[in-house]
């Protein structure tokens, strides 16, 4: 059986619902002549009436009822997954975007987010992931994550990347230490052992950089997997730390800690959102980004 242009759907479903072929042609911005060929072309197709003179109605039959009722089902279908591609609504979406922290990014920006989320999307649920720094970019491109926030530098080909916020990096250390004065020298500093952490992988390379300028190696004390082991072992040793300054706020109030300034040099920590191409374009894509720049980007 030949196919017919598929607008055939279009003059079924307006038949269907109008009853009238005026009607129809009136709501599909076409001549009643037109409305009245394609009927007769849907006739010849599908051997059988289609609609009749039922008073001043045109009434569907057997087989017509059986088309509608198809063509309801198909137009629902295109609607739902091929017009609507382009279009999101926040306000109803059941979306679940999935975004990369790291252990400090679930601490200290997770909360901003999941509120923002809420507020804007109530019926979609923001799910936060942790992936290892060599499989982020193929995850990225699978879409299995939606975005990586953090200081990620160059990730790889076809991500897009968007400044967010700077850090400055400070330093801790047990509670009374510094009160008085709350300043440390160059040379106390890389006296002391640290304690280093994981996640805080690239707060410790730029450490390390600045203490080999001085001629000296960072002097590791302990190095914990956990990011929330940090406060409690500094403030219970004669260890310190260097921890980006929204960590050390919240640290102070975690542990018994004092926050002193850095007496070297470091460069501000840049946290940025990374996306792939292939979503670029994406409505809900595109609402999620901006929602989370909106969020976390500073005045």
């Amino acid at each position: 059986m030949p196919m017919p242009d598929l607008n055939f759907l279009y003059v079924l479903q307006a038949l269907g619902e109008e009853r009238s072929v005026s009607r129809a042609a009136d709501r599909l911005g076409l001549t009643q002549p037109a409305v009245s060929h394609a009927l007769g072309k849907l006739r010849t197709l599908f051997q059988d009436d289609l609609f009749v003179r039922a008073g001043p109605v045109m009434a569907p039959t057997p087989i017509g009822e059986q088309l509608i009722e198809g063509v309801d089902k198909v137009l629902a279908l295109v609607q739902q997954e091929i017009w609507s591609a382009r279009s999101f609504d926040a306000a109803t979406t059941t979306r679940t975007f999935s975004v990369c922290l790291s252990d400090m990014g679930v601490i200290v920006l997770l909360p901003r987010l999941l509120a923002a989320v809420r507020e804007r999307a109530p019926f979609a649920t923001l799910k936060p992931i942790q992936v290892p720094s060599l499989e982020l970019a193929s995850a990225l491109q699978d879409g299995a994550v939606d975005l990586a926030i953090g200081y990620l530098g160059k990730l790889g080909d076809n991500l897009h990347q968007q400044a967010l916020f700077r850090r400055s990096l400070v330093g801790i250390i047990k509670g009374g230490t510094t009160r008085r004065k709350l300043r440390m020298s160059v040379e106390t500093f890389i006296e002391k052992k640290h304690v280093v952490a994981g996640t805080l992988a690239l707060t410790n390379q730029l450490l390390e950089k600045e203490m080999r300028l001085h001629g000296a190696r960072l002097k590791v004390g302990v190095e914990v997997p956990y990011l929330l082991a940090v406060p409690s072992l500094v403030a219970n040793s004669d260890f310190i730390a260097a921890v980006p300054d929204e960590l050390a706020e919240l640290f102070s109030r975690l542990a018994d800690v004092d926050v002193f300034p850095l007496p070297i040099r470091l460069p501000d920590l840049i946290v940025q959102q990374f996306w792939h191409a292939r979503y670029h374009s994406d409505a809900g894509h595109r609402w999620f980004r901006s929602l989370v720049a909106q969020t976390l980007r500073q005045e």
